[in-house]
């Protein structure tokens, strides 16, 4: 891995430069098969020679020196000589001024070929002279077509230039003083109109056979660049779009580590960077829900998300629960002959058995206290039968501490306290600080009875209620009525399971 990453900076500055000069002689190859167009429509095959040696000369001289001076920031930061916002203003704006150096190297040599016989230049071929609408058309439009072309080409290699500096630096555009509209515009304009100022050029300056041979090579000229033009708009604009929906689709199926790279200097760019900063936030939203999600109950949060009135608070819901308290007998005295690590370690490990049961059997714990816990069947998760299913979570509550021995051979046992009654589901607390709950003499009375197996001697204690609902008469004993503090009135208590 590190001999990898080590070998890449010092090749990728080249191969960035290669990769430029190669887009960049892409117009020069188009010229090329323009001028054999000509050739072969004019029978002229002597010009072909004399007339790609000019253009490769412009190509050699120009871009060599003018290409170099562009791209050589962008290769100075790959090799780690400078930072990459020190270049960035450069290279943001590397298609336009590539654009701009075609335009000036285009310009006089397609001066020079329109002008030729006027300058009585015509490399030993018998031509016909070129009148001046035809000629000044035809410069217009060549160089037009050029700047053009260059453009698209340009930004289809700063499209994976852009993509190249992302996955490998991690540098990505922050500078964005282009607009979209305006480059849609630019090849909407010069397809539309450029074929037929060439047309109407030939119109006013030639008539009859001259006339068709000067039509036929300007359309077919026309045909074959806009060709070229379309191909290289379709690459340099439609890349972010795809680019863009591929990774909303990645977001759409829960994937927060993609990140995309902003490869234009538009509004396709500032909506891939907005794009980033906004998985950026649902990540941190996502690790946060996933780590308080162990602090508060799922289902909790759910209610929550699922019953929000307007204030954004869980709207308040009434319903018949059971209610489940629970205790380790005697962790006051284990707590003093032990160390709050080895507290914490036997604590964690008795809620590791305890908890799944509750959930298994559709309860919802709704929090910790101290060395016990409160959870509740029915609400906030609606549940059928749930006096059965509170009653069947603290049987296998108690066969499953039974056989399990925690550090240093240690046994916990726990007492447990059930109710069944009506209790609302409120979110109280403050603005910026609120806690879900049940309230209700119900979730009182089944707190009280947790503590009454110590009166009784039992592990699960019962009220009537809970027995009744959940059938359990038979395999349950009645010990009979209880004051229970805090409720008017006593409670029939039941033991459930062995003592």
């Amino acid at each position: 891995m590190t001999a990898t990453t080590d070998a890449v900076p010092a090749a990728a500055p080249d191969n960035i430069v290669r990769r430029y000069y190669v887009a960049m002689a892409v117009p020069f190859a188009i010229d090329v098969v323009t001028l054999l167009v000509y050739a072969i429509i004019n029978r002229a095959p002597e010009v072909l020679l004399p007339s790609v040696a000019i253009a490769a000369t412009f190509l050699v001289l120009g871009v060599g020196f003018g290409g170099w001076w562009l791209i050589r920031p962008v290769a100075r930061f790959v090799a780690g000589e400078v930072p990459f916002d020190r270049i960035e203003p450069r290279l943001a704006h590397l298609p336009r001024n590539s654009a701009i150096l075609v335009g000036i190297l285009y310009t006089p040599m397609m001066a020079m070929r329109v002008l030729s016989h006027r300058l009585e230049i015509t490399f030993g071929a018998t031509l016909d002279p070129v009148a001046l609408p035809d000629a000044v058309a035809s410069l217009v439009v060549g160089v037009l077509f050029n700047v053009v072309l260059t453009y698209f080409v340009i930004n289809a290699y700063f499209d994976r230039l852009c993509e190249h500096l992302f996955r490998l630096h991690g540098a990505n555009l922050a500078t964005f003083n282009g607009r979209f509209r305006n480059k849609v515009a630019l090849a909407l304009i010069f397809l539309s109109f450029a074929g037929m100022i060439l047309l109407a050029a030939d119109i006013a300056s030639y008539s009859g056979e001259r006339l068709v041979r000067e039509a036929t090579v300007d359309l077919a000229i026309t045909l074959t660049g806009a060709a070229f033009i379309y191909y290289w708009i379709s690459h340099a604009l439609t890349r972010p779009i795809d680019r863009l929906d591929s990774g909303m689709r990645a977001v759409a199926d829960d994937d927060y580590s993609v990140r995309l790279p902003v490869t234009s200097n538009d509004e396709l760019g500032h909506a891939a960077s907005r794009f980033n900063q906004m998985v950026e936030g649902l990540s941190e939203r996502e690790y946060l829900r996933d780590t308080f999600g162990k602090y508060v109950s799922e289902s909790v949060a759910s209610s929550i998300m699922g019953n929000r009135g307007r204030s954004g608070r869980a709207t308040d819901t009434t319903a018949e629960a059971t209610l489940m308290f629970t205790d380790i007998q005697g962790f006051t005295g284990l707590s003093e002959r032990s160390t709050p690590t080895e507290v914490a370690a036997g604590l964690n490990a008795y809620l590791r058995i305890v908890v799944p049961v509750i959930q298994r059997h559709g309860g919802v714990v709704n929090s910790f206290i101290g060395d016990g816990l409160f959870a509740s069947f029915n609400l906030p998760l609606p549940l059928e039968n749930h006096a059965t299913s509170a009653v069947c979570a603290a049987l296998e509550i108690q066969q499953a501490l039974a056989s399990a021995e925690f550090a240093g051979g240690v046994k916990l046992n726990t007492r447990i306290g059930l109710n069944t009654g009506p209790v609302i589901g409120v979110t109280i607390g403050t603005d910026n600080r609120l806690s879900y709950t049940l309230l209700g003499d119900a979730v009182n009375v089944a707190s009280r009875l947790e503590q009454l197996n110590k009166k009784f001697g039992t592990r699960i204690l019962a009220a009537e209620s809970t027995v009744l609902a959940a059938g359990a008469i038979d395999s349950s004993e009645c010990l009979g009525e209880s004051d229970v503090r805090g409720h008017k009135g006593n409670i029939v208590v039941y033991r459930i399971g062995p003592a």
